[in-house]
């Protein structure tokens, strides 16, 4: 059994729908095992059922993308790799150009070692889920943290050119999804984020129900958030091996296991010769 003090998730990693829903199984009949309150089983209850929902969603969303195609789709895809790769690349030069000790060195370091701190081939050659959900991150901390670095360096165009390629793509790639039949992109997000939120409120009615370091606590505690602490440290593990990028895989919500993806489909119109 995984021990979990009561400061064990002060710092976590966001986890995929799916290790979450590994670890909600367990942590329900954990829950019951120790004799837990109802409001606490419960909540582990709807945890479990919003990650049932969730992959049900995802897997309509996948069908939906898998057979519905937007010619102009790759054509996009292709540019939003141009860009990310030309920013990249304008990024490196500012340093070579100007030396880790200038302003403008100082401020490439900074989008170097940060959001940039990936390699490029990881982000243009992965799925287009993959790409979508990567840059989406990467553009967002760039607004978020690295505005003065882009504008000391001088590569507003640039990030400009991303933002706005990165948009089109995004919007081609929710075309693809049939709205009748399937969530939108977007509409899958508001269904992690709410994910996470109720995980977190379980974890606080955990700690909040058996919240001491005495060995009843402790045991409860472990018993019933042990699944989730065990998540947490293979993301951890896999951010070290990763340095920090890339996207945590699925698992097998039953095993545990990792699962890798087979790519959605590219459906466009065959080129001119074909």
């Amino acid at each position: 059994m995984r021990i979990v003090p009561i400061s064990e998730f002060f710092t976590s990693y966001k986890l995929p729908p799916s290790r979450v829903q590994w670890a909600a199984r367990r942590a329900v009949e954990a829950a019951e095992d120790v004799g837990a309150p109802a409001p606490v089983v419960d909540t582990f209850d709807q945890l479990l059922q919003m990650t049932v929902d969730y992959t049900t969603a995802k897997r309509a969303w996948k069908a939906a993308r898998n057979t519905k195609a937007d010619p102009q789709l790759n054509v996009r895809d292709k540019k939003v790799d141009r860009s990310f790769s030309n920013f990249v690349s304008r990024t490196e030069m500012e340093l070579e150009d100007h030396g880790p000790d200038s302003p403008r060195g100082q401020s490439a370091h900074n989008l170097l070692e940060g959001p940039l701190d990936v390699e490029v081939y990881s982000v243009t050659n992965a799925t287009r889920e993959e790409e979508e959900a990567m840059l989406s991150s990467i553009i967002a901390e760039l607004e978020a943290n690295h505005l003065p670095d882009i504008r000391t360096c001088g590569l507003e165009a640039s990030f400009t050119v991303l933002k706005e390629d990165f948009a089109a793509f995004r919007e081609a790639m929710s075309s693809q999804v049939d709205t009748e039949a399937a969530p939108t992109t977007e509409q899958l997000g508001q269904m992690e984020d709410e994910i996470e939120a109720k995980m977190i409120e379980a974890i606080h009615r955990v700690n909040g129900t058996w919240p001491t370091p005495g060995q009843a606590d402790l045991e409860a505690r472990s018993a019933v958030l042990g699944p989730f602490a065990i998540q947490n440290d293979r993301a951890a593990a896999f951010y070290k091996r990763n340095r920090g990028s890339g996207l945590l895989p699925d698992v097998d919500p039953q095993t545990g296991e990792d699962v890798v993806e087979d790519p959605v489909d590219d459906v466009t119109d065959p080129e001119p010769g074909e």
